[in-house]
């Protein structure tokens, strides 16, 4: 796998939602072509999106009960990868069909959300990053969009404080007029980092919604994962933003959402559009980023509004290095208080 990505990872591959019984889609992560399928069980696959036959996308075929049929000349092959029928073969045909195979992700699903394994074994020891309070269910709301810059660029936009008042400025969000100081306190955690508990900031008036006095927690998780809860008393909100790469330019973010609010189900309509404003607004800043990327010019990070994408460079190394070094990772972070202005 190309250096730039991150292995011995669960990436974040789609939302429950996106793939109902039947149904294949096809996925790019880390330069995998992958078909994403559920059987008529139920049961959730990602296969590579080859036929090892002529090489066609098995995602342009169809599910048969348990099995994935090719388009092209209708090879099957079961969820583990395996061909289990060859229909142009005559009958006294002496081919192993076990030595004919398709290579498969390990895969999870849970809390409505789907991820795929890239590395060593089959990754049952690690867990992917878990969103609090909703159980098992699925998201209420799910958006997906494609940013034309690398999962850098990606993630550094999604944690990043300061571009907030001017790329979302918005009546129901901030305006760069409204511009306050801010002081967060963060906390190394297992895959990145946390900004602790805090009382939601008085500019952002969506918070209001929630009722009461939000609290706001707020962390970062290897590879693009970012999970914000808002809690109320009994009213909470969460949130979960992942990027994951397509290849070295371009990136897929799904931002998800969860409630507890049962008035909110009436407004799916107007959240739907607000999300979809909202990422709408994160991709023309980065179309226009690309634009001057091309020129591969110097980049410079810049005092303590940019420390949390040093953290995310600093970790991200650190995974790489201790993968190389075939050693167990230990967050190099440490808690600290951060200072900026939006």
């Amino acid at each position: 796998m190309d250096r730039s990505f991150l292995t011995n990872i669960w990436y974040f591959a789609s939302a429950s939602s996106s793939i109902k019984t039947g149904q294949l889609i096809h996925r790019q992560i880390c330069k995998h072509p992958m078909v994403l399928g559920r059987t008529q069980s139920g049961k959730v696959f990602a296969l590579q999106d080859n036929c090892p036959h002529r090489g066609i996308p098995l995602s342009e075929g169809k599910i048969i009960g348990e099995e994935v049929q090719c388009c092209y000349h209708g090879w099957s092959f079961s969820t583990n990868g395996l061909c289990t029928s060859i229909p142009s073969l005559a009958d006294k045909t002496e081919i192993d069909l076990s030595k004919i195979s398709v290579r498969t992700y390990p895969i999870k699903e849970y809390q409505g959300l789907i991820w795929v394994w890239l590395g060593d074994g089959d990754g049952q020891n690690v867990d992917p990053p878990t969103v609090p309070e909703v159980e098992n269910h699925g998201p209420q709301v799910s958006h997906v969009l494609e940013f034309p810059v690398n999962i850098d660029h990606a993630v550094v936009g999604l944690i990043d404080p300061a571009h907030t008042p001017h790329v979302h400025e918005s009546w129901f969000w901030r305006k760069p007029s409204g511009r306050t100081k801010k002081e967060k306190k963060f906390k190394p955690s297992q895959l990145g980092f946390e900004m602790l508990p805090h009382l939601a900031s008085k500019n952002s008036k969506i918070y209001r919604l929630i009722g009461g006095a939000p609290e706001v927690r707020i962390w970062f998780a290897l590879p693009g994962i970012r999970i914000e809860q808002i809690k109320a008393g009994k009213n909470f909100y969460c949130g979960m933003t992942a990027c994951t790469p397509i290849n070295e330019n371009n990136t897929l973010t799904t931002h998800m959402m969860w409630w507890s609010m049962k008035w909110a189900n009436f407004l799916k309509p107007v959240v739907r559009h607000f999300a979809r404003t909202f990422l709408k607004q994160d991709q023309t800043a980065f179309m226009k980023q690309s634009k001057g990327l091309q020129w591969h010019p110097p980049l410079r990070l810049a005092g303590q509004p940019d420390q949390q994408a040093k953290w995310y460079f600093r970790i991200k190394n650190e995974w790489a290095r201790t993968e190389d070094d075939g050693k167990e990772f230990k967050n190099p972070l440490k808690e600290t208080t951060l200072e900026w202005r939006t």
